[in-house]
């Protein structure tokens, strides 16, 4: 066996601690600089713990970043909070989730899809992003196997990991940061799903660039519609290559819907009743002329101020049939100042606002919730303004199967404009 000189010994052990002492030193940087690219909250503060006053800055400006697990093959995913404003330009803190793929981005940054989810609540408690494992897959409450109390996690959203996009999920204002949600006040919501975009650009590890698409279900479907309405909102940050809606919200149309079959002698669904509801005391805040002694007997006042403090929607669904086989009507049957009401109505009507972005429309013809007269209605509007709009239809498909059913042509559709071809239009 050859014999090594001490002096060579202990030259090779100096190596070797300077080396280990270089390694320490740039895990700490690497972590120094992931900490300044992703502020943490503050020890014993969650994301959802939003400073108060606001930190002065701008809308998109991320405040907090945690990382939190995910089961994506293939991805990474943080909570985040962020600023945002409301329809009335007042800055407001939103958080939500960005998930990304590992590894290194493209020079010029990953295509990002903004997610806006469908109606889960009014109560802080009813932000998609505070289940258990969030960021997933689009499960439903009522699935044998979901431990969660409401509908949660992106449809499709391992495909679009696999594709290589960054997916930004709001939970929209007032779900999990302090502030009130203005549930299906369309402005709002088409803001901070568009603020998250921005926000998602300054986590650098998520590699998000500046080309984006906004996808939403029923509540985020009428949020995408409006942030296409509005994508010059993220003019010089984002380039918004179109939206794509599942079901969306039109509210003056289903108004007019739900009116007739009132007249009819017909019985609405009691889900349909609740979203009423909470859209009618969300509007007394973001509208102050309006009053829910215009719309609600005292009883109905009662349970919307209570339920809303803690019960998502579909126990604030049971908690109203039970109160009303109890009690009496929750609604009015003279309801007052219908002339206010209708004009904000009419304000968060879809397509009163041309399009400045491709659309794509996805309604199933079995849906009891969004009813596909109102979703075709507003097609109708959207092509007679010139907008290019591809609308697909689904028969036996109800508002729940609709994501399921559309997942392989919306996916297929954000790959297009992805891919600079042009968007197709259903418009004659």
């Amino acid at each position: 066996m050859r014999k090594v000189k001490a002096s060579t010994y202990f030259k090779f052990l100096r190596l070797l601690a300077t080396a280990a002492l270089f390694m320490v030193a740039f895990s700490s940087d690497a972590a120094l600089a992931d900490e300044k690219a992703a502020p943490r909250p503050p020890e014993g503060k969650t994301v959802y713990d939003a400073p108060d006053p606001l930190p002065p800055g701008k809308r998109g400006d991320l405040i907090w970043a945690t990382e939190i697990k995910t089961d994506v093959p293939g991805a990474r995913a943080w909570k985040v909070l962020y600023r945002s404003t409301d329809i009335h330009d007042v800055a407001v803190p939103v958080t939500g989730m960005v998930i990304a793929p590992i590894g290194k981005a493209p020079a010029n940054g990953r295509p990002v899809v903004s997610y806006a989810h469908g109606t889960t609540g009014i109560a802080r408690n009813c932000a998609p992003s505070m289940v258990d494992n969030p960021a997933k897959d689009a499960t439903f409450y009522f699935f044998p196997d979901s431990p969660d109390q409401m509908d949660s996690g992106v449809p499709g959203l391992t495909q679009m990991i696999a594709a290589g996009y960054v997916v930004a999920a709001t939970d929209y204002s007032g779900l999990g940061a302090p502030g009130f949600h203005q549930y299906l006040v369309g402005p709002t919501a088409a803001r901070n799903t568009l603020d998250i975009i921005v926000a998602a650009q300054q986590i650098p590890q998520a590699g998000a660039g500046k080309q984006a698409v906004v996808f939403g279900w029923s509540e985020g479907g009428q949020a995408a519609v409006w942030a296409g309405q509005i994508a010059d909102y993220v003019a010089g940050s984002v380039q918004i290559l179109g939206v794509a809606a599942l079901a969306p919200v039109n509210a003056l149309e289903q108004s007019k819907i739900q009116n007739q079959m009132i007249a009819q002698g017909k019985k609405l669904p009691l889900q349909t009743t609740v979203e009423t509801i909470m859209a009618q005391y969300a509007a007394i805040v973001a509208f102050p002329e309006l009053k829910l002694s215009d719309v609600l007997t005292p009883l109905g006042i009662g349970f919307v101020k209570e339920s809303a403090k803690c019960q998502c929607s579909h126990q604030m669904g049971q908690s109203l049939a039970y109160m009303q086989a109890w009690k009496g009507t929750a609604t009015r049957p003279d309801p007052q100042n219908q002339e206010a009401w209708l004009k904000r109505i009419e304000q968060m009507a879809l397509g009163n606002v041309p399009a400045q972005v491709p659309i794509a429309v996805y309604q199933g013809d079995d849906d009891p919730t969004i009813f596909p007269a109102a979703t075709e209605a507003y097609v109708k509007k959207a092509c007679a303004s010139g907008a290019t709009i591809s609308y697909s239809h689904y028969a036996d498909t109800d508002h729940i199967r609709v994501p399921a059913r559309a997942r392989a042509d919306f996916l297929n559709w954000f790959a297009d404009r992805f891919a600079g071809k042009p968007a197709p239009s259903s418009c004659k």
